[in-house]
């Protein structure tokens, strides 16, 4: 998966390159080159994923808790401060176990009413206004979002799946905003309804998880 950059060769004031070295600290940005192509990243609301939701409604919501509490958990070290978590008719039981966040060291803010993964999503659509990750897992799957997330900027899909079964599509997703227009009003599911529509208009890109 490795990430193919192209040379260029651009001009700039003097007074901007000067204060675009001055970001280069060596480590968050490493050099010059790493610098501007943060802030046009950034420019492009392209930079680091700030915005998370879980999937946790269904009749198996309960059973989902060591699941969710791991994913907060990476959340967490990834630098989340704050993460959706969207629940259905279990949610009050749910919220007893996951509490408000505060032992993750995280906000969560809580979703209820969504009509299917679909409808859960959708219910996003004034909230999430750049790219975002989705969990909609039963199992705990060691999963590295940084590189994740760097595949999907390197497809340039509208969406990208990880996952271990490309027919269930269960996984973690990398989602654009504009994907909100493929979801319908009222019930849908993502496996189901969303990813084979994003698929087949070349929306979606899959990144294989090994088993």
């Amino acid at each position: 998966m490795t990430i193919m950059r192209e040379r260029i060769t651009i001009s700039i004031k003097k007074e901007l390159l000067n204060k675009i070295d001055q970001q280069v600290d060596g480590s968050r940005i490493r050099n010059r080159s790493h610098a501007i192509e943060h802030f046009v990243y950034e420019a492009l609301g392209l930079a680091d994923i700030n915005n998370a939701v879980i999937l946790a409604g269904g009749e198996e919501a309960l059973k989902l808790i060591p699941i969710i509490e791991y994913f907060l958990e990476q959340f967490k070290i990834y630098g989340l401060s704050e993460v959706c978590l969207a629940v259905g008719y279990l949610g009050t039981k749910v919220k007893e176990y996951i509490g408000d966040g505060t032992k993750f060291g995280l906000k969560i803010n809580y979703l209820e009413g969504g009509e299917g993964t679909g409808g859960a999503i959708k219910m996003l659509k004034e909230k999430f206004k750049r790219s975002f990750i989705v969990v909609n897992l039963d199992e705990k799957i060691d999963i590295d979002f940084k590189k994740v997330i760097s595949f999907h900027r390197k497809n340039l899909t509208l969406s990208t799946v990880a996952t271990k079964d490309l027919k269930k599509f269960k996984g973690l997703y990398i989602f654009e905003p504009e994907i909100f227009k493929y979801i319908p009003n009222g019930f849908s599911m993502v496996e189901n309804d969303l990813f084979p529509k994003l698929f087949s208009k070349g929306q979606a890109t899959a990144y294989p998880l090994l088993g």
